[in-house]
């Protein structure tokens, strides 16, 4: 998920949906993944890289504070219209079976 993370673009985001498919695993693993990082990895990696898919947020009074965090990140990379700004993940294992990876 770091390699992944990392080699999003300033400016550019990925939503959740999209890195799921390319990652082979389920949306709500990586959104597990994601939520679990600590605060030196999240300052490692750009984690507020990832949107929700859709790029859709709740409502600004039903916001958590992580949410909130990562609009201003993404603002303060000039990012303003997030449907603009999607790319698609930038490694692509879903056709990968994780075990065959090792062979």
């Amino acid at each position: 998920l770091f390699e992944q993370l990392s080699a999003i673009p300033r400016g550019k985001i990925v939503m959740l949906d999209q890195m799921a498919v390319a990652m082979n695993i389920p949306p709500r693993h990586v959104a597990y993944m994601v939520s679990q990082l600590s605060e030196a990895e999240r300052e490692m990696v750009p984690w507020h890289r990832l949107v929700p898919s859709g790029c859709t947020f709740p409502a600004e009074s039903k916001r958590s504070t992580r949410q909130i965090e990562q609009l201003r990140l993404l603002a303060h990379e000039g990012v303003a219209n997030l449907l603009a700004q999607v790319i698609p993940p930038p490694f692509d294992y879903s056709t990968v079976f994780w075990a065959d990876e090792g062979l």
